[in-house]
This record gives C-alpha cells, sequence and structure tokens, in this order.
C-alpha cells in the first residue's frame, strides 16, 4: 500500500485517519446503518493495517484508532441527509480503489469530498414530478380510483413542493413532518367538495408516502435485532416521534378543513385493486424511485428488477400465509439478490434492497394507528400498531435470513 505505515498512533496528521473519519461521515449522512457502517469501517482499517473502533448513532460517530495506550478518539457529528444511492454507489468504488492500492487515503479523503460536492443528479423539476408521479402510482396500491390519484399526485406534488422550501429554512425542516400530513389531509378533506365520494384516506397516505418512517423503522429494527442496541433504540425512537407528527398534523388538517360547509368524510373503505392495476402501478413507480433515491440511470435495471421481485415475492407470501408471512418472504428474496448483486457484481447490496423494501415497510399502517388513536378508536388504533411491529419484525428476520444464507461479502 503506497504511503502507508505499518502501525498508527491515531494520529490526526495520519492520511488514513482522516479518510476513515471522512468515509464514515459521508457513508452515515447517505443512509448507511450502524451494523453495515461498524463493518466497513472495520474493514477498510484492517486493509489500511490501522486499528479502528467505531460507535454510531443517528446523530454522532465516536471512532477510536491505534492500539493503546497510544490510542486517539474522535467524535464526528454527521450531517442528517437523505438516501442516495448514486452517491453511496461512488463511495463503494471509491473504497474499492483504496484498499486495493489504487488510490493513496489522502487521495481517498479527496475522492471523498469531490462525491460530496457533486449536485444532485436529476433536477429539482424531477423530484418534484417524482413526488407526484409517486402518489398517483400508490394511490392504485391503495384502492383508490382515478379521481383519488389525481389529487393524491395534486398532494404530491405539493409536499414537494414544501421539502424543497424546508431545505432552504431549518425551521420548516424541523416542522415538515406535521406540515405536510397537515397540508395532504386538508387537500384530501376539501377535495370533496368536488368529489363527495373521494377516498381521503388513500389520497392523503398516498401524498405523503415519502414522509413515512417505515424504512427508518425496518433499519431500526435491524440494528436492534444486530446488537447495536444505542443506535437502534434511538433510530426507533424517530420513528415513533415521526408517526406522532404525521399523525397530529393530519388529524389537525382534517379537521380545520372539516369546519369548512359542504366537506364531507369521503369513502373510508376501498376495493382491493385488480392484479394488473397492482402491477402496472408498481412498474410505473420504479423511473420514480430511481430520481428520488438518486440512483445512477444505468442501474434502472437492477433496480426494476429488485422492486418486481420483492412485490412478486411479497405477494406470493401474503396469498399462501398472511401479511406478515408475504413481508418476510418479500425480504428474504430481496436480500438474497442483493447479496448475490454485491458478491458477483461486486456493487453495492442497498441499491436493490432500498428500493425494494420501501414497497414494503409497513409506514402507512403505522400512520393509520396514529390516527385511529386521535379519533379515540382504541381497538383499531392497538391492532394496526400490533401489525406493525410484526411486519417489522418479518422484515428483519428475512433480511437476517437472507445473510445468513448468501453473505454479501461486503458491507455496503
Amino acid at each position: 500500500m503506497r504511503g502507508i505505515q505499518t502501525r498508527s498512533t491515531g494520529d490526526v496528521d495520519d492520511p488514513r485517519v482522516l479518510f476513515v473519519l471522512d468515509l464514515a461521515k459521508a457513508l452515515h449522512a447517505y443512509g448507511m446503518p450502524a451494523h453495515r457502517l461498524d463493518t466497513m469501517l472495520a474493514v477498510m482499517g484492517e486493509r489500511l493495517d490501522l486499528p479502528v473502533h467505531v460507535f454510531t448513532t443517528p446523530t454522532v460517530i465516536i471512532a477510536a484508532f491505534g492500539d493503546p495506550p497510544d490510542q486517539r478518539t474522535y467524535m464526528v457529528t454527521p450531517e442528517q441527509g437523505e438516501v442516495d444511492l448514486g452517491r453511496l454507489a461512488a463511495l463503494d468504488e471509491l473504497v474499492q480503489d483504496v484498499a486495493e492500492g489504487r488510490l493513496t487515503p489522502a487521495e481517498g479523503s479527496r475522492g471523498v469530498f469531490e462525491v460530496l460536492r457533486e449536485p444532485p443528479r436529476y433536477p429539482r423539476s424531477a423530484r418534484l414530478a417524482g413526488h407526484a408521479m409517486l402518489a398517483f402510482t400508490v394511490s392504485f396500491l391503495l384502492g383508490g380510483r382515478l379521481v383519488d390519484a389525481a389529487l393524491a399526485a395534486a398532494v404530491g406534488l405539493a409536499v414537494g413542493v414544501l421539502e424543497w422550501l424546508s431545505a432552504k429554512s431549518d425551521p420548516l425542516t424541523r416542522l415538515m413532518l406535521p406540515a405536510g400530513a397537515f397540508l395532504a389531509a386538508a387537500m384530501a378533506a376539501l377535495g370533496t367538495l368536488v368529489e363527495p365520494t373521494l377516498a381521503t384516506s388513500v389520497v392523503g397516505i398516498a401524498g405523503i408516502i415519502l414522509l413515512f418512517p417505515g424504512l427508518t423503522l425496518t433499519v431500526a429494527m435491524t440494528e436492534i435485532a444486530s446488537g447495536h442496541l444505542v443506535s437502534g433504540t434511538a433510530r426507533l425512537s424517530k420513528a415513533v416521534i415521526a408517526f406522532l407528527l404525521l399523525g397530529f398534523g393530519a388529524a389537525l388538517g382534517g379537521e380545520l378543513a372539516g369546519l369548512v360547509p359542504g366537506v364531507t368524510a369521503g369513502v373510508a373503505e376501498t376495493d382491493q385493486p385488480a392484479a394488473w392495476v397492482s402491477w402496472a402501478a408498481i412498474a410505473a413507480s420504479i423511473p420514480t424511485l430511481l430520481v428520488l433515491l438518486e440512483a445512477r440511470i444505468q442501474d434502472i435495471g437492477w433496480i426494476a428488477s429488485a422492486v418486481l421481485l420483492a412485490y412478486a415475492a411479497g405477494h406470493a407470501g401474503t396469498e399462501l400465509a398472511g401479511a406478515e408471512m408475504g413481508a418476510g418472504v418479500a425480504t428474504l428474496a430481496l436480500g438474497v439478490a442483493g447479496n448475490a448483486f454485491a458478491r458477483f457484481r461486486n456493487r453495492p447490496a442497498a441499491l436493490l434492497i432500498t428500493p425494494g423494501i420501501l414497497l414494503l415497510v409497513p409506514g402507512s399502517l403505522g400512520f393509520r394507528s396514529v390516527i385511529s388513536f386521535v379519533d379515540e378508536n382504541l381497538l383499531v388504533a392497538l391492532s394496526s400498531a400490533f401489525d406493525v411491529a410484526l411486519i417489522a419484525i418479518a422484515l428483519v428476520s428475512g433480511l437476517l435470513v437472507a445473510n445468513l444464507a448468501l453473505p454479501p461479502r461486503k458491507a455496503l
């Protein structure tokens, strides 16, 4: 390895230390969970002949380098970014280059900086269209009609604009969840002025589907199951608070909109969509996920395969043994596919697993549970909350079994 000492005291001037810290901060910001981040940094430390001990939470990274008594410890507070599959793929390539000696750690740090400086892969207009399109397709999966989907798309677009504005304002960022839910519920309720039979719950849920912390909940359960109790518990608390904020915003928006004369409750129950409608909606959501997850355009085939596999496996499992089994079977198939992708293509498994899980996480169930609690329907609220827990455990179990059946041989 070029320019690398045989043993380090953890001095901050050591380029290996700087590279590991820069890498940890970048991977954490773009959605890497604690158990994978720890494994990645430990493997990188071995490749660089640098003892690394890492403790991560959703808000802090503590890393110790070197051997006692010369060990040095550093604390990093990474920025809270969004999942960005394109940058994760670029960082994975950078990690391989440094680990295999094609780049020095100093060059690797510069590479991390360049990845972080890259502008968004897709323009703002594409992201706004993605918000609208995803809400449109999800409404059909929830049993909505064309009129429900049209209003859901408008709600999704409005939430996308709100997200864009929140990126420029810290106070609005902190209010994004209740504000988005308030906006969605109010627009759905006001929509009954035009269409009294509107499925308001479908419109509201589809419009804020990207705000649901279902992925956060699944990652939290996985971290806890992997022994990362502090990070997993903190992330689980974040998911619970997010559900409560969404529920409060939706309840407030619906109540205030209900004061307008002529507003009705709409239709509470919807029919299951036909099979061809579900498949068409899933297929239409794939380009949208590509944009919203900032994935590379050349990866659309892999992402499409993962999404379709997850949905097919989940549907088959649900038909055979219920929603919980469907979730477990879907994540098992998805996890094996992602690990095979990492093992044989030497690419990040997250490129396949993340988009697929987004369609499986029980975010809407958790939201329904909170809304039922606000409406004082405690039995429905408790039943929905229990379903959320079971499905989340099934999702995590599927991923853990997949890692046992076919280890990925890489952390990303």
